[in-house]
């Protein structure tokens, strides 16, 4: 089961945070500052999506568990890896970029240890929050099921999830313990995987909404459309004035983390509720063309921007604005290329090796003599 019309906002989210990485001197992040640089933030809307589609794509599924991790390993492992090589060759020796940061990386463990949630690819700092969602997802959905608890009741427990995890971060990022960045406690309390699971089960608890109140979702008419209107204003209004936040606060409250996932998943919700003009274009081929290959995007931004300065930017005379634009356009043609050349061969790959594996143990127990 898949939302097409939520597909293209992991495009929007990706772009917005390669504008973070590399695009900070351009005309369009001036004008659109500060939304057009919240990069972290929409990492926090990649973990509220990620247990949304997860638990819609999932909730009905009858598969077993090796299969579930088969299919988690197809989908990010291939690009990730080479986005991780690619790398590996152009900063291996450079600071924190060394064996034991590779290894980690490698397996998924990096965000686990400070100093190298950014070692080598630094995006990937987040797939390994990810794999900590997709180890534990099985586990959670096991419990939803076996104790039969409404979405209802879920959704309150991920709420006091959220609110208890905001609670220790604030304190921690406003007390001594916070070092500041390139710190061990820096590393701890932004890119530690804990600190974003509860953006993940909100996510997840949006989904369970979702998965039990089906046919009341999809829908036309006035209401959907006030609503996703609103989800939409709010999320930019937040994003782009975070000091009505801070005045509320006291503190840059929309800086800790998992913070914006609580809205993320209302916009996500509203998204899925509505059927109109909207969510039509949004389900347009090509921008769900583009939401596909986000990932690519997402993954490769480093090294292809690393490429690109290296063998590329001297030969153009541009400003360092034009630079930028010319580098995201190689970078989403890159990204489309990636998604048809390496993740959709790879994964249908993977699932054909597991499918003979499976069928070859399956063969052997069956031609095993009788003692």
């Amino acid at each position: 089961m898949r939302i097409e019309s939520l597909t293209f906002f992991r495009f929007l989210a990706a772009i917005i945070v390669v504008f973070f990485h590399f695009g900070r001197n351009t005309e369009l992040a001036k004008i659109a500052h500060p939304i057009i640089l919240s990069g972290p933030q929409m990492v926090t809307f990649f973990f509220a999506l990620s247990g949304f589609v997860m638990m819609i794509s999932h909730y009905h599924k009858n598969e077993t568990l090796k299969n579930y991790y088969v299919a988690r390993f197809a989908r990010i492992f291939p690009i990730y890896i080479v986005a991780l090589m690619i790398m590996a060759y152009f900063v291996y020796g450079y600071g924190n970029n060394n064996m034991t940061g590779l290894l980690l990386s490698a397996t998924f463990l990096q965000s686990w240890f400070p100093p190298y949630p950014l070692s080598f690819n630094d995006p990937g700092w987040s797939l390994s929050v990810e794999a900590l969602f997709y180890l534990s997802f099985p586990l959670i959905l096991f419990v939803i099921k076996k104790s039969n608890i409404s979405a209802i009741k879920f959704a309150i427990i991920a709420l006091l999830s959220y609110f208890f995890t905001l609670f220790l971060l604030a304190n921690l990022m406003t007390s001594d313990f916070n070092r500041g960045y390139q710190t061990a406690s820096f590393d701890l309390i932004y890119y530690f995987p804990l600190s974003h699971l509860c953006s993940f089960l909100l996510g997840v608890a949006g989904g369970y909404i979702y998965v039990k109140n089906q046919t009341r979702f999809n829908q036309s008419g006035k209401l959907p459309m006030i609503l996703l209107l609103v989800a939409l204003f709010l999320s930019y209004f937040l994003l782009q004035y975070p000091f009505y936040l801070r005045r509320i606060s006291g503190f840059a409250l929309n800086d800790v983390p998992s913070f914006y996932s609580l809205f993320f998943i209302l916009l996500i919700l509203s998204v899925a509720y509505a059927n109109n003009i909207i969510t039509k274009v949004l389900s347009l081929p090509v921008l769900v063309l583009l939401g596909e290959a986000s990932y690519a995007l997402y993954i490769l931004q480093k090294p292809v921007h690393m490429a690109y300065k290296l063998y590329i930017s001297e030969y153009l005379d541009l400003s360092s604005g034009g630079h930028f634009y010319v580098y995201l356009a190689l970078l989403i043609f890159t990204a489309i290329l990636a998604l048809y050349i390496i993740e959709k061969p790879s994964k249908k790959l993977i699932f054909k090796l597991n499918d003979f594996i499976s069928h070859r143990k399956n063969l052997k127990n069956e031609t095993l003599p009788i003692r």
